[in-house]
């Protein structure tokens, strides 16, 4: 075996990974009118290791996508951070103002959180017992002053004004500080309940009539009006193509990239640890 045996050799792995990029690209690069799955999947978070930013990540991928012509979101979340789920519902209702409509799938849980961003689509479809709803605000934190005491601790606080250690875990709230989270988590559930309002088409009173928090099935918001039909993910992406006069060939496409386990198992402890800090959530509990 010479030079040129090898030469023939080397010739033919590189002519092999050639045209398994050229396989790719051609998969990659379909001909013909798309729709873009979006997977909205566990607690929403603005950490990189869950699905928040993923699914940003998604919806951004998709906007720059110049062969998308709707949108179906599939959303199992039982909601999470506040200001990314605005995020997600901002970045929802941005296709809709470009003229491609949106089409959700709520799976087995699309709460708080995860109905906010849902109520930008254009067209809602849930199953019969999804839970949605559960619209209102959430701020949580553990006072272990007596803990503290028992084991001896004796924390000292220098702060620049009466509230930089509001939420601290050594000592309870003050009445003053109980008045101002109060005020702050009524501005966070009104910005809640006029996003939805505004993107469903509904009177604000009839939104606040289930927004306190309460949890429904599908078939209960589809009656608050917070859904428009009882459907799967399938009737979803059929009318996703009806909405954007899509006839004869499509293909979807997806952005996802799969987590690891760890990100899974992290995602799913943030979701149920009580909050600490000065952290608002919509989120299902």
């Amino acid at each position: 075996m010479g030079r040129k045996f090898w030469r023939f050799i080397l010739l033919l792995l590189l002519a092999v990974v050639v045209i398994r990029v050229v396989l790719m690209g051609l998969n990659r690069v379909q001909m013909g009118p798309g729709i873009a799955l979006i997977h909205i999947e566990g607690v929403i978070d603005g950490s990189a290791l869950t699905g928040a930013d993923s699914a940003l990540d998604q919806l951004r991928a998709a906007q720059e996508d110049g062969q998308i012509r709707a949108v179906v979101l599939r959303i199992n979340s039982p909601g999470g951070s506040a200001a990314t789920s605005q995020e997600l519902y901002h970045a929802v209702l941005r296709f809709r103002e470009r003229g491609i409509p949106v089409v959700a799938s709520l799976g087995d849980t699309a709460a708080s959180g995860g109905y906010y961003a849902a109520a930008a689509a254009d067209f809602i479809y849930a199953n019969g017992s999804t839970l949605t709803g559960s619209i209102g605000v959430i701020m949580q934190n553990a006072n272990l002053a007596e803990l503290y005491e028992k084991l001896g601790v004796d924390i000292q606080v220098i702060k620049s004004g009466e509230f930089k250690d509001t939420l601290s875990s050594f000592r309870s709230l003050t009445e003053a500080e109980t008045e101002l989270l109060t005020e702050l988590i009524h501005d966070a559930w009104d910005q809640f309940v006029e996003d939805v309002a505004y993107a469903r088409a509904l009177e604000r009173e009839k939104v606040e009539a289930v927004a306190d928090g309460r949890i429904l099935t599908g078939r209960q918001a589809l009656e608050a009006g917070l859904v428009d039909a009882i459907g799967d993910l399938e009737e979803a992406k059929q009318k996703a193509l009806e909405l954007a006069g899509i006839e004869g060939s499509y293909f979807i496409r997806t952005y996802r990239k799969e987590r690891s386990l760890l990100q899974r198992l992290l995602s799913t402890l943030s979701g149920m640890l009580p909050e600490a800090g000065l952290s608002l959530r919509y989120q299902s509990i």
